[in-house]
């Protein structure tokens, strides 16, 4: 009896280890970070709900409200000559009175009558932020329509998402456009917390490493990916990448081989740019690897390994470290990066 006991007891101490060797490191307590609740403006409501003839006289309003970034908005896709220029007005009016518009304005009211899963979801990657960088500002967030041009736009300390890039994959409005499926296939509710939080990471922290080479631009990806597990730690690796749960196991299976390619073609210190943009651009696939199952950015993928890696072997350096860290190459020899067959 004592002896079964003592297996059991061996079992269960097992089983506890095993736990214990799932634990994310980054999914902390944030309860005692106090930042103001995220609270989530609709530009895009207040400018077709503007009345067409008096969109002059709506104008200051607007400008009060949303500052610098409505006339930077309304530079990048409505009037290039901007709010004070004399076609202004008529360019406005002709976008919040197009037939395509107004139905695409419809249909993110319906989908979007409240942003309050967002304000929620926001609010808690924005306590980690400031967990790591308290001195640090947090971005004002609004929604926009943006003709279908942007995703995201950040500008002026303000974060926009543009809701009409969030419909969903079957939408009519995205077959029309003729999108291909590996980009509206992650065009969705589910992917827009992680694409703001990923859209205005990369914004704030520029490439800042010494070197121009593939390895700088993956371990650069990687890092922005690493902030991205810290102010998200519960989020699921495919919402990050946007990958199928197929493609992000096919790289998980195909780690080893994908770095020994890497190696053995002597790509990782390339600086060639139409040899970096194969394995760093978006796209339904990696050209050099199967077809049917591994994903585009591939390369970004290994760099978010790497630094995963780097940050598990090097518990002393902080985030604000690691985003100061200019050598990629240094990253690499830290890492200890060997990934097994």
């Amino acid at each position: 009896m004592k002896q079964l006991l003592k297996n059991v007891t061996l079992v269960c101490l097992g089983v506890i280890l095993l736990s214990s060797c799932h634990h994310n490191a980054l999914d902390i307590d944030v309860s005692k970070v106090s930042i103001p609740p995220v609270k989530i403006d609709r530009l895009e409501r207040d400018m077709f709900t503007m009345p067409a003839d008096s969109i002059n006289k709506y104008t200051p309003i607007m400008i009060k409200k949303y500052g610098p970034f409505y006339s930077n908005l309304v530079t990048s896709f409505i009037n290039d000559g901007g709010i004070l220029d004399s076609t202004y007005a008529q360019s406005l009016r002709h976008f919040i009175k197009d037939k395509d518009m107004r139905h695409t304005y419809d249909s993110c009211e319906i989908e979007y009558p409240n942003m309050t899963f967002l304000e929620s979801g926001l609010t808690d990657a924005f306590k980690h932020f400031k967990y790591y960088f308290p001195d640090s500002s947090l971005p004002r967030v609004v929604t926009v329509m943006t003709g279908f041009n942007y995703s995201l736009i950040y500008y002026d300390k303000t974060l926009a998402i543009s809701l009409e890039r969030y419909l969903g994959p079957k939408t009519s409005f995205y077959l029309m456009l003729q999108y291909p499926k590996y980009k509206s296939n992650y065009m969705s509710k589910d992917y827009m917390l992680a694409d703001a939080i990923y859209g205005w990471l990369e914004s704030i922290f520029k490439p800042n490493e010494d070197k121009n080479d593939l390895l700088a631009k993956i371990v650069h990806e990687g890092k922005i990916m690493y902030l991205e597990d810290a102010l998200l730690p519960n989020a699921n690796d495919t919402l990050k990448m946007r990958y199928s749960a197929k493609q992000l196991n096919w790289c998980r299976e195909n780690e080893f081989n994908i770095w020994a390619y890497f190696i053995q073609q002597k790509m990782i210190y390339s600086t060639d740019p139409t040899e970096i943009v194969k394995f760093t651009d978006d796209g339904p696939f990696t050209a050099v690897f199967n077809h049917d199952y591994s994903p585009a950015r591939i390369g970004n993928w290994i760099g978010w390994q790497i630094v995963r890696t780097y940050m598990k072997h090097n518990p002393s350096v902080s985030l604000e470290q690691l985003m100061e860290e200019k050598n990629a190459d240094n990253i690499l020899q830290r890492s200890g990066y060997r990934p097994s067959k």
